[in-house]
């Protein structure tokens, strides 16, 4: 419902291509569960490696960027596994409530090295997919080359694979990086959205390769053991990007250090603010934890 703006009849719709796509990408044994990353196989998580897809922080209004960087893909990638990869990265934006009701923001950056090198083929059917299939709502889209023929592919993708209310909130940008991202940025999306590396003025894919392995994390931190009593005790086993709550004890973990110097910066900011601002602020301190991979964890004594 959130994906469709609350028309009960599109919801309907599409939830029944959702789950005939979800049956088609990972089996029959999918559709009563969630797709984690231990469902991608070796090849899809080569496929998600690359970086080529993958998210970008949010915008000014807190939407999530969805970045797909082209110029990254291999053909070691079957048209399959970037199928199964880019729905296991839109899924995972979509764990987050604030994502469901707002929205993605797509920017596909095909500026210099980050040009297709396969034509784009398979691309039609994936912004299909993330467009019409699955439960999201795309708020717009960006596409930004520096190369006509590039513009007009693009272009082609957009028109021919969304519906007539995307089209009219899709923006197409012309020009280099830097005027690509200056061009974005009156959009509100921050030019921090392309991970650059300072030092070599190239893209970067550590900051992605990060976030793949706290995924990785997610999945192997909850383990059941035995007891007794009718109901099962679990052991969270905390990562660096957690933030701890250890009764009153001052916590070195690298998740707390984030966040008390977070907080130290925002101080005066929520002293001095209006109650929104206060509430603005507390939803960015907790975001902040989220977007990292971490969660808030109290210590339990058994």
């Amino acid at each position: 419902l959130r994906g469709n703006r609350y028309d009960a009849r599109e919801a309907a719709d599409q939830m029944i291509k959702f789950f005939e796509l979800k049956h088609q990408l990972f089996g029959k044994g999918s559709l009563v569960k969630d797709i984690t990353i231990n469902d991608l196989d070796e090849d899809d998580i080569a496929c998600l490696k690359t970086g080529w897809i993958q998210l970008a922080g949010k915008d000014r209004s807190g939407r999530q960027i969805m970045l797909n960087l082209p110029g990254l893909r291999t053909d070691k990638c079957t048209l399959q596994n970037e199928l199964r990869m880019r729905y296991y990265v839109l899924m995972s934006a979509l764990e987050s409530e604030e994502t469901q009701i707002k929205g993605t923001i797509p920017v596909v950056f095909a500026v210099g090295d980050m040009k297709d090198k396969f034509g784009y083929s398979g691309f039609f059917e994936q912004t299909k997919i993330a467009s019409a299939v699955t439960p999201n709502h795309m708020a717009g889209v960006h596409l930004c080359t520096d190369e006509m023929s590039e513009h007009l592919r693009l272009s082609y993708s957009i028109v021919t694979a969304t519906s007539k209310k995307l089209r009219s909130r899709s923006r197409l940008h012309y020009g280099s990086q830097t005027e690509c991202l200056y061009q974005m940025s009156t959009y509100g999306i921050p030019q921090s959205c392309l991970p650059v590396d300072p030092a070599t003025n190239k893209i970067s894919i550590q900051r992605h390769l990060k976030w793949v392995e706290s995924r990785f994390k997610m999945q192997r931190r909850d383990h059941p053991l035995p007891s007794v009593g009718p109901s099962p005790i679990y052991l969270i086993i905390p990562t660096e990007n957690d933030v701890l709550v250890m009764g009153g004890s001052k916590c070195t973990n690298t998740g707390n250090q984030r966040l008390r110097v977070l907080v130290n910066d925002l101080s005066k900011t929520y002293e001095t603010g209006s109650t929104e601002i206060r509430k603005d602020l507390a939803a960015c301190v907790i975001h902040s934890v989220y977007d990292s991979g971490g969660r808030f964890l109290k210590q339990h004594a058994f």
